[in-house]
């Protein structure tokens, strides 16, 4: 993978797809009802944070990247998370 974060609005298959490369996610907005629910997965997953104030989105990514600790536990929460074969067990 060529990130370190991903940074990105609360989208189900974005999260999802970060889970699964283990990648930390700063979710900075959603959409209202339909997406909320994801902020509290990414959240209480240990999979990362949310950064409400859209101007400080890039602030919140540097301090994370200057915390070696933060972000290991972030990978090791989507890691957690991920589902990398549903598809398969689903079908």
């Amino acid at each position: 993978v060529a990130a370190d974060v991903l940074v990105s609005k609360a989208g189900p298959g974005t999260i999802a797809e970060a889970c699964a490369c283990g990648l930390p996610v700063l979710l900075y907005d959603f959409l209202p009802g339909q997406e909320e629910g994801n902020i509290t997965f990414v959240v209480d997953g240990g999979i990362g944070e949310y950064q409400e104030d859209t101007k400080r989105v890039a602030e919140r990514c540097a301090a994370w990247l200057e915390d070696p600790d933060r972000m290991r536990a972030f990978r090791d929460g989507a890691r957690a998370a991920a589902k990398p074969k549903a598809t398969v067990e689903i079908a």
